[in-house]
Formats: structure tokens, C-alpha cells, sequence
């Protein structure tokens, strides 16, 4: 299965453009927030040519659950503090709308749109895959320019794959969408791609790393190129327009495993 032939999945990025018709902040501190994945991640970024910047990253270990809800706003301050700004600095607040887990995507999203709506901060959503890819493929990346597959542990034995061919742009209305395959149908849909991607990043990079490398895609063995970078997250939304927070949604790309009872039948 490529892109093409799965149902589309909605842009929230592009619906949330279209609506406010607003360009980036001119000046001020950019804090990047990303709870999709099981770590909880954090990004900031000063204004000007050389800004000061911070990340953090709380990854939980085997066999612990995501601390989105604890770490969050802990690690946001953080950030701040490192670049020497407080939350009056903060213009522009950056999310990462998934795919994920549906409970964590939550967790980020309606933080996120609580605190733009608080400090009376523009906000911009950007899909986590453009984040991987920024970091691997973006101005300084090792593979700068390169082709990218982001590759995504999706549960119930599946992936979700966002594919961005070199040059692309990772974010906005012309940057390409996730889609879901089986993971034992991971060599078939590298198959149907329309160009191998050089390289391959994510967590479902690492599980079949194996796979991926025997297509000829490249899957880099530092663990830090499969896991979400906060500043990677600001630039891929650095030239993305804002949006009203409640324009501003997941990216679920499928329907969630809890079904409301009154759906059932």
C-alpha cells in the first residue's frame, strides 16, 4: 500500500492556515512541545539569526508508561530557563500533532492550547513526523537533503509511515501525510513507493531496521535520529502560518481502539 492508495488522512496544519491567514511571529521566544510518542519533549528558541536554544527529552524506561502529564510543563520550564527567557518571552507556541498514541497526542495538544490561550501566544501545529525528518534530512542534519521514510510504531501490529521525497517541504500544505500499513507488509509498501527513501528514522525504523536496510534505505544506528528533537520541531513549523487554538487538532490518521458505547453494535 503507498500513500495514494490509503484514505486520506485530514491536514489539521493546513485547515488551521487556511483559516487564520496569519504569518509567523516577528520577534520573541518559540517553545516546541511533543507528547505523540512515548517521550515527552521539549524545545526553545530565541529570536535573531543565532538564537539560544534548549531541548529536552524524557524517554520512560522498558516497560514504564509515558509521563507526558507529570513531565510536560516541568521540562517546558526548563527550556525557558536555559535560554534565559521566561513565560512572558514565549510569542509562539509549536505542537506536535501526531500520529502517536491517542492519549498522549491529547496530552500535548490540549496543553498546548491552553497555554497559547493563557500567555496569549500564536500557535502552530506540525505533524511529528516533520519533526524526524527536519532533524534528518534538514540545513545541518547528516543527511541534509536527503530523502527521508519516517517510520512509527502504530500498535495493534501496525506502522505509520510518512514518506518526504528530497527537497520536500516537511511541513505545511504541501508536505506529505502518514499512512498505515500491517509491519509484515513493511517490505511491500517500500516496494510500491514510487523512489526508495535514502534514509529511515522513527521507532518502527529501529524495530525493522532489518528490513529497511535490506531494501537498501539507510537506518542510522545513534538512538537519538529516532526520537522527536524539540528545536527540530520549531524549525519544520519556522515558516508555517498560525492558527486560533481551537483549529489547532490531532492527527489521529485512524479511529481510536475505545468505541462510545451507543456506537457499538
Amino acid at each position: 500500500m503507498t500513500a495514494a492508495d490509503a484514505a486520506p488522512a485530514t491536514d489539521p496544519t493546513a485547515t488551521a492556515a487556511a483559516a487564520s491567514g496569519a504569518g509567523p511571529t516577528a520577534g520573541g521566544w518559540t517553545l516546541g512541545l511533543d507528547t505523540a510518542t512515548p517521550a515527552t519533549v521539549a524545545g526553545a528558541a530565541g529570536p535573531g539569526d543565532a538564537p539560544a536554544t534548549a531541548a529536552r527529552i524524557a524517554i520512560p524506561a522498558a516497560g514504564e508508561r509515558p509521563g507526558h502529564t507529570r513531565l510536560l510543563l516541568g521540562l517546558a520550564d526548563e527550556v525557558l530557563r536555559e535560554t534565559g527567557a521566561t513565560w512572558p518571552d514565549v510569542t509562539r507556541i509549536v505542537l506536535g500533532l501526531g500520529p502517536g498514541t491517542f492519549t498522549g497526542i491529547r496530552v500535548g495538544v490540549a496543553t498546548g492550547r491552553a497555554l497559547a490561550l493563557a500567555h496569549g501566544t500564536d500557535l502552530v501545529g506540525v505533524p511529528t513526523p516533520a519533526a524526524l525528518a527536519e532533524a534528518a534530512a534538514g540545513p545541518g542534519g547528516r543527511h541534509a537533503g536527503r530523502s527521508v521514510l519516517v517510520v512509527q510504531d502504530a500498535r495493534r501490529r501496525e506502522l505509520f509511515l510518512t514518506s518526504f521525497a528530497a527537497g520536500a517541504p516537511v511541513a505545511g500544505p504541501d508536505a506529505a501525510l502518514p499512512w498505515t500499513v500491517a509491519q509484515d507488509g513493511l517490505a511491500a509498501a517500500l516496494d510500491a513507493l514510487p523512489e526508495l527513501p535514502f534514509v529511515a528514522v522513527g521507532d518502527g525504523a529501529v524495530a525493522f531496521a532489518d528490513v529497511l536496510r535490506a531494501a537498501g534505505v539507510v537506518v542510522p544506528d545513534d538512538p537519538a535520529a529516532h526520537a522527536v528533537d524539540g528545536l527540530a520541531l520549531i524549525r519544520a513549523a519556522a515558516a508555517m502560518p498560525v492558527a486560533a487554538p481551537d483549529l489547532v487538532r490531532p492527527l489521529y490518521v485512524r479511529d481510536a481502539d475505545a468505541v462510545p458505547t451507543a456506537e457499538r453494535r
